[in-house]
């Protein structure tokens, strides 16, 4: 029994040990695959870790479904995002290497089409309705929390749930932003 105990604790030294080494790989490159498979959204993220537990990066979206299209061409909904620009700022909320929570704050930068149904008079003073359609950006901020593991030192998973809100052009622009994802990454 005592050389039972000995050897787990010998593993648990030994694993721990193997935790709070630093790795050496400082950079990430991440594909989102749950946008890419649920909404046709191609969306690629760079993060570069720093020390105590920080790390920044962005992540860029861009927009190819062709529901959300039809649903924006048939008057579903009012505007269509096609791209995006997060810049974020990360903090590692527990302390492992291999596996570890983490919260985010990010910005964003999006653009994309409004419809809007607009109320015109012509020269003979009739009255008519018609459907303009014009771009937007606009500018946003919000946070997140996300869980990531790492299968080897190099490869990992990360799954990620935030929201925002746009400020500058909200007449047009979505008001919220949502980070959800769960990405397959590579670090070098």
């Amino acid at each position: 029994m005592k050389k039972i105990i000995l050897i787990l604790l010998l593993f648990s030294s030994l694993t721990n040990a193997q935790e709070s080494t630093p790795n050496p790989r400082k950079n990430e490159i991440r594909i989102d695959v749950l946008q890419a498979i649920l909404s046709s959204k191609a969306s690629f993220s760079y993060e570069r870790f720093l020390a105590n537990d920080f790390s920044v990066g962005f992540n860029v979206n861009f927009n190819s479904s062709s529901k959300v299209k039809r649903d924006f061409e048939e008057g579903y909904v009012s505007n269509l995002p096609r791209y995006e620009f997060n810049p974020y700022v990360r903090y590692a909320l527990s302390k492992g290497k291999k596996t570890y929570y983490f919260a985010e704050v990010f910005g964003s930068y999006n653009g994309g089409d409004y419809k809007e149904i607009v109320y015109k008079v012509d020269a003979n003073l009739n009255g008519y309705y018609k459907t303009e359609t014009s771009t937007y950006t606009d500018f946003g901020a919000g946070g997140a929390l996300g869980y990531k593991m790492y299968f080897t030192d190099s490869f990992g998973m990360e799954l990620l749930v935030g929201f925002g809100y746009n400020f500058a052009n909200t007449d047009k622009s979505p008001d919220k932003i949502s980070r959800v994802g769960l990405s397959l990454g590579y670090r070098f």
